[in-house]
């Protein structure tokens, strides 16, 4: 019997989660890092760029206003958080003691990375917004709810075991 025959179905869908986006990091996220500087000159022909094009309507700092900031954070997260998801799936699928520390940490990491992205953009009026209207809200705040709904539902699945444990053993803390 293999490992994962024996995961629950939370354990299951935060792999899928995690197996999720570590393709859009090593794909989509990728592309961008390797091409950030000629986005506009490929739009035209390649799908990656063009995608960005259509996001650019929503934040230009990932289409043709690119900022070291931005530069900085995808780099962060391709280069870095993808090995922490990989180490949690590792962690999940063997039954690590400290699985639920690894995953409220990169949960709570991720889920405030963004908030905080959101909040940014929100207090200093959505700068890099193209222009305001009901498809640019949607299309900056859709495509990261995933990132945002899959973080925060693991950062609460693992408060709620952590929370169990302590409950089952005081002392522990």
């Amino acid at each position: 019997m293999s490992r994962t025959s024996g995961l629950s179905a939370s354990e299951r869908v935060i792999i899928g989660l995690l197996t999720f986006f570590l393709i859009i990091a090593f794909t989509l996220e990728l592309y961008w890092i390797v091409y950030n500087d000629s986005l506009v000159a490929r739009a035209d022909h390649h799908l990656f760029a063009r995608l960005f094009q259509i996001y650019g309507d929503a934040d230009r700092a990932y289409f043709d206003r690119i900022t070291p900031m931005a530069i900085g954070l995808e780099q962060i997260n391709v280069f870095v958080t993808q090995i922490v998801n990989v180490w949690l799936i590792w962690a999940i699928v063997q039954r690590v003691y400290y699985r639920h520390v690894l995953q409220l940490l990169v949960g709570s990491y991720l889920t405030y990375s963004v908030v905080l992205y959101f909040w940014a953009a929100h207090v200093t009026g959505y700068p890099d917004m193209r222009y305001q209207s009901p498809y640019t809200f949607f299309l900056f705040y859709a495509p990261n709810l995933p990132w945002l709904l899959g973080y925060a539902y693991m950062s609460l699945d693992s408060v709620r075991h952590l929370c169990a444990r302590l409950r089952r053993d005081p002392g522990a803390a």
